[in-house]
């Protein structure tokens, strides 16, 4: 009998504690799960290419002389702006200008000379005419006259290569820019023929600004010029800078089997300097006007989402277009105006009680 009584005991406890079980079960499905809810809105759509490249001047020019020498002057330092044909430098004039008086000189002698081999010519051919001089007397003029000619001709030349010399020796901004370095002092000597290395002046022009990246093949064909781009650079934190797609390899590079592609940037204020990091978006996808709805409402398989049916969480069958990171492209299976979960419909089953939000349930 007391094992009667200890059983039934046994039997009453379980009972009790599954009936408080299902109970507290049944309480959890009834009670409404707390969701973000958000209509399909139309819009824009975008998706880009992104790249990393390092930021150029639009036009750079080092400024060196086109002949070796003594820098005279230097009219400009770093940071000052010059239009263009402005004197930047020039080289000490003091050889060059007696070397022009030298080739001044020379012309006007070989000009007087060959004046009078011109009139002894003609002088000799009116006496060969008369029979007063031989053929070979008045072939012997005509050797002098071609030679004064020829005598004249050098050094014209060379007083055009002096005047030349001179002339480039006054060193005169080629575009409009901003003097980005100052690589020489006046007195030094300079010569252009120990390479580019040596430069007086570095001018830039900085108006707009480029940055060249390397694109891969199953991006190139995707690439036109005139593409929108989103620019951000590594030294104007929280800025984005906008250009686009000005020029594009058509042949890829041999080692790496990437194309060059440049974009340009407008810098009428001059924010973006030379030689920073930049990260490039290329847009290659714009789709404008089309429904859009968050990639956190769709399921797994990303082809339902859930809606919000009157309180009840519903699975909707859906058709996805273009998407990116953060957004997709509804085009159909739900209507605006309709509750899509966007937040909280991880482990959401069909069926189930769900409340907005900031809504008291």
């Amino acid at each position: 009998m007391k094992k009667i009584s200890i059983v039934l005991l046994v039997l009453a406890f379980a009972f009790s504690f599954c009936s408080g079980k299902k109970k507290q079960e049944s309480d959890l499905q009834q009670k409404p799960l707390r969701v973000k809810v958000q209509s399909p809105q139309k819009g824009t759509l975008t998706k880009y290419f992104n790249y990393k490249g390092t930021v150029s001047a639009w036009k750079t020019a080092n400024i060196i002389p086109d002949t070796s020498g003594r820098i005279g002057r230097i009219l400009k330092k770093q940071g000052d702006k010059a239009a263009q044909g402005d004197l930047l430098a020039t080289l000490d004039m003091t050889s060059l200008e007696l070397q022009q008086k030298q080739a001044r000189a020379a012309v006007a002698v070989a000009e007087t000379a060959f004046q009078n081999a011109r009139l002894n010519a003609e002088r000799m051919k009116k006496m060969l005419e008369k029979k007063a001089i031989s053929q070979q007397q008045f072939e012997n003029t005509q050797l002098a006259l071609d030679a004064a000619d020829t005598q004249l001709k050098s050094a014209m030349a060379n007083l055009d290569l002096v005047d030349h010399t001179v002339k480039n020796s006054y060193m005169r901004a080629p575009f409009a820019g901003i003097i980005a370095a100052k690589n020489m002092e006046e007195g030094d000597m300079i010569n252009p023929m120990m390479g580019m290395g040596q430069s007086i002046l570095t001018l830039m022009d900085l108006s707009k600004a480029k940055v060249a990246v390397d694109a891969p093949a199953e991006e190139i064909e995707r690439i036109r010029i005139g593409q929108k781009c989103l620019v951000r650079i590594s030294s104007r934190p929280g800025e984005t800078f906008h250009g686009e797609v000005y020029s594009k390899n058509l042949a890829a590079d041999p080692l790496s089997k990437t194309f060059k592609v440049e974009v340009k940037i407008d810098n009428p204020e001059m924010k973006i300097k030379a030689g920073v990091y930049a990260d490039i978006a290329i847009e290659y996808i714009r789709k404008e006007n089309v429904l859009l709805l968050p990639v956190s409402a769709l399921l797994a398989g990303d082809r339902e989402v859930m809606v919000n049916d009157a309180g009840i969480a519903r699975k909707r069958a859906v058709t996805v277009g273009e998407r990116n990171g953060t957004r997709f492209e509804l085009l159909s299976g739900v209507q605006p105006g309709e509750q899509v979960i966007v937040e909280g419909s991880y482990d959401l089953k069909e069926g189930t009680a769900v409340v907005l939000a900031g809504e008291k349930k």
